[in-house]
């Protein structure tokens, strides 16, 4: 689950977090809109890696 906090005025941070650890995280933005886009990125390469990963079985 995805998680957006302002940090200090002006700052924010999204986070991924997963049965209560952060497993990812990006700070330093602007906005939180501008957060919540460098999220989707995060996301979307995520999802390209795993769509390239072999297959097992």
């Amino acid at each position: 689950m995805f998680k957006f906090r302002e940090t200090t005025p002006g700052e924010w941070r999204w986070s991924f977090v997963f049965r209560d650890q952060t497993l990812a995280h990006g700070e330093g933005f602007p906005s939180e809109g501008k957060a919540k886009a460098a999220a989707m990125v995060f996301a979307r390469d995520v999802g390209v890696a795993l769509q390239k990963m072999p297959v097992r079985g």
